[in-house]
């Protein structure tokens, strides 16, 4: 936004044609700004989305969204004498589902599920709550469930998850965490809806679903289990999918309707949307090349992101848009450790000066 505007009011600026800067509501949320936009809201044909975290690159490509929604009504159960405990993972790194989903980190609702799914294996199990995760675009760090166990049978439990937990692979996963403790039995789901939770999570396919054939190392779809919720009468587990290809994304698809066939769940599916593929030909993107190198000293790199970024959607207000997506370097965005290299803002601004400057080259 700062530069944006910074650009408008340059006095230094030689300006070469008319200059319009968008700002958006909600990117993070569902688009909702940019999707209640006018198309006759801009007029220009050339945009630069600063929107990017990483400078000496040029993004020309990002992903579109839809996902699968998984919902598990119950009615409660009184507990009777069954007995209560309380499981705790957390200590995760968690990250961003787009630009993250491809490291080797682990999502903290899924193990959950899968220590869970351990002690169900040797005694039955109801869920009391689960939850897990803050944001359906970010990886979870954490996650818990209060269960009730067997009357009798609470230390038997206990030692299962605890031994679970400490075979867990912590090369990448450092700070991982599992912990047991005490809780107070309450009213919960049956032993049938429980399982269905505890199996369905365990198995929902986390991170890569197919690579991208255009460029190297860029993810083309993905999954990715944000939230876990329980709510008074039904669990709630929404995925998150990601691609820049339709095809691809059908086939994911596909195979998440299987799974919530397999385990008899109810689910709802939503279309994946504002994919975005620039055209490697335009001529914008040929200028924007050639600025990007003469400020930066190199040339830069044009590639794809797996990301969303509201491009895609700008594009389908106006599919004679060329767009190109730019930004200074950010380290592990939507995660409590994310930072700004300050030092890479001045050097992405005279790198927007120029092409403004020399956009009649084109």
């Amino acid at each position: 936004m700062a530069i944006a505007m910074a650009l408008i009011v340059d006095p230094s600026l030689e300006r070469n044609g008319r200059l319009e800067a968008v700002f958006t509501v909600d990117e993070e949320s569902g688009f909702t700004g940019i999707r209640n936009m006018s198309p006759d809201f801009f007029s220009g044909k050339r945009m630069i989305n600063l929107d990017s975290e990483e400078l000496g690159v040029i993004i020309i490509s990002s992903a579109g969204g839809g996902g699968t929604q998984y919902t598990i009504p119950f009615a409660r159960e009184k507990p009777g004498d069954w007995e209560a405990l309380k499981v705790e993972v957390g200590g995760l790194m968690g990250g961003h589902s787009g630009v993250d989903i491809h490291l080797p980190r682990l999502n903290s609702n899924i193990l959950l599920a899968q220590g869970l799914r351990r002690a169900k294996d040797h005694m039955p199990l109801k869920v009391i709550h689960i939850e897990g995760g803050t944001r359906g675009n970010a990886i979870p760090r954490s996650a818990y469930a209060e269960v009730l166990v067997p009357g009798g049978r609470k230390a038997e439990a206990k030692k299962i998850v605890e031994e679970w937990g400490s075979g867990l692979d912590k090369s990448v996963e450092e700070g991982l965490e599992v912990k047991v403790t005490d809780s107070t039995p309450r009213a919960s789901a049956g032993e049938e809806a429980t399982s269905k939770a505890v199996d369905l999570v365990s198995e929902i396919p986390q991170g890569v679903y197919s690579w991208s054939s255009e460029y190297d190392e860029l993810v083309q779809t993905s999954n990715n289990l944000g939230i876990l919720r329980t709510e008074e009468d039904k669990f709630s587990i929404p995925v998150n999918s990601r691609t820049c290809d339709a095809e691809d994304f059908e086939g994911n698809q596909a195979m998440l309707r299987e799974l919530g066939d397999r385990h008899g769940v109810e689910y709802a599916q939503r279309a994946g949307g504002a994919g975005w593929k620039a055209s490697p030909d335009s001529r914008f993107l040929k200028l924007v090349e050639r600025c990007y190198a003469e400020v930066y000293g190199k040339e830069p790199k044009v590639t794809g992101i797996h990301g969303g970024l509201e491009c895609g959607v700008f594009t389908m207000l106006d599919p004679e848009l060329q767009i190109v997506s730019l930004g200074p370097t950010i380290h592990n965005p939507h995660s409590p450790s994310e930072h700004l290299e300050a030092s890479t803002v001045g050097t992405l601004w005279e790198v927007v000066k120029t092409i403004a400057e020399r956009i009649n080259e084109e």
